[in-house]
């Protein structure tokens, strides 16, 4: 169908319709993983809205170069999966340091944070990755509130580094944060790994009652909301604590 709306934008020389066809094909092809197409197509939409007098530090440039950097990260090429990032950072907070009210730029910079923080987690960059997850989640608060799926996701991934650079205590907070307010939400995703991993860190500080507890409420929630997964998890957490009281 897009094809044929591009065809006849096309027929009828409508620059603008083409620009938004072409954009609208780069998205899709973004969200079905079709990563080689999308960076073909959003390079076209802005080579088009830079031919039409679109600065290149446009917020609509900066969105596309995000999603640009996020495929070249899913297509292996961490290089300029980080060139892009960092791009899309500098140009952000220079728009932040003029403009800090402007909720567009916030929010795409708070989006840009996150995704590179999961880029520097992914090489074990803990430190670095912890430092703009935490910007992250500021600014989330600041928009979203604190009882948001977004600000859960965020403290799991905190928890998650935490966990990982040896801060147990740090990782129990942030997992017990992200567990009582993601228990608030009832359409939250995922709510269940989040208790697995509470209960994971508990039973690495010798807590087992408290991990056995945590870990079978995630074993519960993969079970009402038939996510297997989660399911797997939470029996490895729960075979691991019988293991332990067993010895």
């Amino acid at each position: 169908m897009l094809h044929i709306a591009l065809r006849q934008a096309q027929a009828l020389q409508n620059h603008d319709a083409i620009t938004y066809i072409y954009d609208v094909m780069a998205n899709l092809a973004f969200d079905m993983g079709e990563y080689r197409k999308a960076e073909v197509l959003f390079v076209k939409v802005m080579q088009r809205l830079i031919a039409n007098g679109t600065s290149q530090t446009d917020l609509k440039i900066i969105h596309m170069s995000l999603k640009m950097a996020k495929l070249f990260e899913h297509l292996g090429e961490t290089e300029k999966a980080e060139d892009g990032y960092q791009f899309c950072l500098n140009h952000l907070q220079a728009k932040l340091d003029e403009k800090s009210e402007d909720e567009d730029v916030v929010v795409l910079w708070a989006m840009a944070a996150d995704w590179y923080a999961r880029l520097l987690l992914a090489q074990s960059k803990y430190e670095k990755a912890l430092e703009y997850l935490q910007k992250a989640y500021k600014v989330c608060i600041d928009v979203n509130g604190e009882e948001h799926e977004q600000t859960v996701v965020l403290l799991n991934d905190l928890g998650t580094i935490s966990f990982l650079k040896g801060d147990n205590e740090k990782a129990i907070d942030y997992f017990t944060l992200a567990a009582e307010i993601g228990d608030k939400l009832p359409d939250m995703e995922d709510l269940s790994s989040i208790h697995v991993n509470l209960g994971n860190v508990l039973m690495k500080k010798g807590l087992y009652d408290a991990a056995k507890k945590s870990c079978q409420r995630g074993w519960y929630l993969s079970k009402s909301r038939n996510n297997e997964e989660s399911l797997v998890e939470a029996n490895d957490c729960l075979d691991e604590i019988r293991k332990i009281a067993a010895a």
